[in-house]
């Protein structure tokens, strides 16, 4: 599910577009996606406001991914939204993968506080690489272990964001994996069981493979690179006065 675009010329709603020419998504989802693009520019707005730091390329993906467990029979996750590391055309680009049933269901909390998770991915993905630590991990067999995993690895909300209430309800929609009842149900009614488009993804497979030369190629936001530093200095002291 690679994203061939430039992130200089990427259309948040390209996908979406495709999609309502071919048909495969009915018009009243198009139109409630679009209409509900206003909290996700409201989101990107406020998550930039609060960190200083501006916000990655995104865009909504039209067919919804979904992670099927090969230990668990039968267990079934949702990605609603994923950071992706892709190649484009200057070196290695970070694109931030939205799900249309987020935008068209979701609450408008749940829709920031995702966009707020995603920007964590970002920041964390983009030090890893800019440090070169893209060592290979043990793979996930179990969907807790993926999501266990994915929480696990990102800065905490307090160290990145200054809005106090941003923090308080990442720490309230994502104490164990995504909370909305309403948006699952829903995703489930409304876009599952109508057979609209999706795609079946396990943890094994949910792995982006990107050349080195890619990745030496990288551009990062010089005020990212700043702040990365300054909470790897930050960390190494909180280290040095517990030893």
């Amino acid at each position: 599910m690679g994203l061939l675009i430039s992130m200089k010329s990427l259309n948040p709603l390209l996908r979406l577009e495709e999609a309502e020419r071919s048909g495969r998504i009915p018009p009243p989802i198009l139109n409630r996606v679009r209409k509900r693009m206003k909290y996700v520019e409201e989101g990107v707005a406020k998550i930039e406001l609060a960190s200083g730091l501006k916000y990655p390329p995104y865009y909504v993906e039209a067919i919804l991914p979904l992670s099927s467990s090969r230990v668990e029979t039968g267990q079934i996750g949702i990605f609603y939204a994923r950071t992706i590391p892709t190649e484009g055309p200057s070196g290695l680009e970070i694109l931030i993968q939205l799900s249309a049933p987020l935008i068209a269901f979701g609450l408008k909390t749940t829709i920031k506080s995702v966009l707020a998770h995603e920007f964590l991915h970002y920041m964390e993905i983009t030090r890893r690489f800019n440090k070169l630590d893209v060592v290979s991990e043990a793979l996930s067999t179990s969907l807790f272990e993926s999501l266990y995993s994915d929480y696990g690895r990102l800065f905490e909300p307090r160290l990145i964001f200054s809005d106090k209430r941003l923090v308080k309800l990442m720490k309230d929609r994502f104490s164990n994996g995504l909370s909305d009842r309403s948006l699952n149900e829903k995703t489930l009614k409304e876009w599952i069981e109508k057979g609209l488009p999706t795609v079946s993804l396990s943890p094994e497979s949910n792995v982006i493979r990107v050349p080195i030369s890619s990745i030496m190629n990288m551009r990062v936001d010089p005020l990212l690179k700043l702040k990365l530093e300054e909470l790897e200095r930050e960390g190494y002291e909180r280290k040095q006065r517990r030893s």
